[in-house]
């Protein structure tokens, strides 16, 4: 049975949270897998690589470079079922509604925008509408000209 991974977060000591197309989450351990294969060791050597995990095209692995990834069927089979993340909705519409508020009172258009980040307005206007979820390095270039930080605290 092929698992098809929808969604994924590098979750604190390499720990991954992976959202499957079942509807079901598991969380998966990294830290053996970088005891055992020299290769995963990178994730703890190249500083920021272990948070740049990305879902494979077809949504069948993870990974992270050209040498490193995970196939979706054994973090299946290996991981820890665990609950949904709850309000995840809610915190990204929370999160796309600032964005917006901070442009407008910035008193820039979108299209200014795109001058100031470097990020093409038609991302900027999708983004915007919750059309398409950006990436963390796409989010923090538009946060930047609007005098913005991105901070994680405890909920």
């Amino acid at each position: 049975m092929f698992m098809k991974i929808t969604s994924v977060a590098a979750l604190p000591d390499y720990i991954l949270l992976v959202g499957f197309s079942t509807g079901e989450y598991k969380q998966f351990d990294l830290k053996p897998l970088i005891e055992k294969y020299p290769p995963f060791k990178s994730l703890v050597q190249v500083q920021g690589l272990y948070e740049q995990v990305k879902i494979d095209m077809g949504g069948y692995g993870l990974i992270w470079n050209d040498d490193l990834d995970l196939a979706a069927d054994g973090i299946y089979e290996k991981g820890v079922p665990c609950e949904p993340p709850t309000n995840i909705d809610d915190f990204r519409q929370k999160l796309l509604e600032e964005l917006v508020k901070a442009r407008r009172s910035a008193g820039l258009s979108q299209k200014q925008l795109e001058i100031l980040s470097g990020v093409p307005q038609t991302c900027i206007a999708r983004t915007e509408k919750g059309v398409t979820d950006p990436q963390l390095t796409t989010l923090l270039k538009l946060l930047e000209p609007l005098g913005l930080t991105l901070s994680i605290t405890g909920i």
